[in-house]
């Protein structure tokens, strides 16, 4: 199977970990081989806020209710999502995650009210924070590598896991990653179709491994058949416009800084662009783009040929997140 070639750029996967050419990082394990449920952000982000070195506390299993591999698995996914940061020996909440789950304890949820500090959306109840998770788990290469590179540089849409596996050993050579091997690569394949499909029911597994991801709700990979699976592409009614916006800015901001114009094949197809990230068509972008707000400094034209997205100034991406949430909640 031959590596993709971005249209837009005319790299492959392994050459090169976003366009603006730094030196590409893979991993593909530190899960233990867990996608992550619904509890265990709410509680990573809330150890982290009451302590700091939570994660190398001995009682670290009693204050976080879970066994020994899947208090790594939380602090893992917890990073990989964005929410925390490690410095030295103290993992700390990054402004996303402060923004989601709240610089203090939440109170209980109230529809009616949300302040600041509680946290956006604490109990992950809104599906644009399910779409704003999965924007930060594709959208970077390092440190869950499968999932950036299955959804935003591999151009196959049905799939075996062994396709898959093969394929991405190829990429992490191809970048240097020589010592990562093939039964890894497996097991990493086997935790990123889980996090995207529900579980089916199998009295021989463990209860807890019955436990659906949050991200199964999004829709994005079916099973196609006996041991084949299939990228589900198209429009995405849940996704809210604001949270396309927020992952545009965030895009740009990480791999064009300097640039005012993108062209709209960069934003389908590039390496972490949100066309690939959320698997949207074509016209499914455009319809979104050109519902964005005057207000929102992003703008969608079509000139002599030429289809561009352009932008009036760098944006915090934050700005596009809190008013969505702040409607939501009103």
């Amino acid at each position: 199977m031959e590596l993709q070639a971005n249209p837009a750029t005319g790299s492959t996967p392994g050459q090169r970990s976003l366009w603006r050419g730094e030196k590409a990082r893979y991993g593909f394990s530190g899960h233990q081989t867990f996608p992550f449920r619904y509890a265990w952000l709410p509680k990573g982000a809330s150890a982290v806020r009451d302590d700091p070195e939570v994660f190398l506390r001995p009682d670290a299993l009693v204050r976080l209710g879970v066994g020994k591999n899947m208090v790594a698995s939380i602090r893992f996914w917890c990073e990989a999502l964005g929410l925390i940061e490690t410095r030295g020996r103290r993992a700390v909440l990054t402004r996303l995650g402060e923004f989601l789950f709240g610089s203090t304890p939440p109170a209980e949820p109230e529809r009616t009210s949300r302040h600041v500090h509680e946290g956006a959306d604490p109990y992950l109840e809104d599906p644009g924070t399910l779409w704003l998770l999965h924007w930060r788990l594709a959208s970077r290469l390092y440190p869950a590598s499968t999932w950036h590179l299955a959804f935003t540089r591999w151009g196959e849409s049905v799939f075996t896991r062994d396709d898959l596996a093969r394929w991405l050993l190829r990429c992490a050579h191809e970048g240097n990653a020589n010592r990562t091997s093939i039964q890894s690569i497996r097991r990493d394949v086997d935790v990123f179709l889980r996090t995207y499909l529900p579980a089916r029911d199998d009295r021989r597994r463990p209860l807890e491994d019955g436990f659906d991801c949050p991200l199964a709700e999004l829709g994005l990979i079916r099973r196609a058949g006996p041991g084949r699976f299939a990228f589900e592409r198209g429009p995405r009614p849940s996704l809210p416009d604001e949270v396309l916006a927020f992952a545009l800015a965030d895009f740009w901001r990480y791999g064009a800084p300097d640039q005012k114009t993108l062209a709209l094949e960069r934003v389908l197809f590039d390496p972490g662009s949100p066309g690939a990230a959320f698997k949207l068509g074509d016209r499914d972008l455009v319809e979104v783009l050109e519902r964005l707000p005057e207000g929102c400094g992003l703008r969608y034209d079509e000139t002599a040929g030429q289809r561009v997205v352009s932008r009036d100034r760098e944006r915090d991406p934050l700005e596009f997140l809190k008013k969505y949430y702040e409607a939501a909640w009103a």
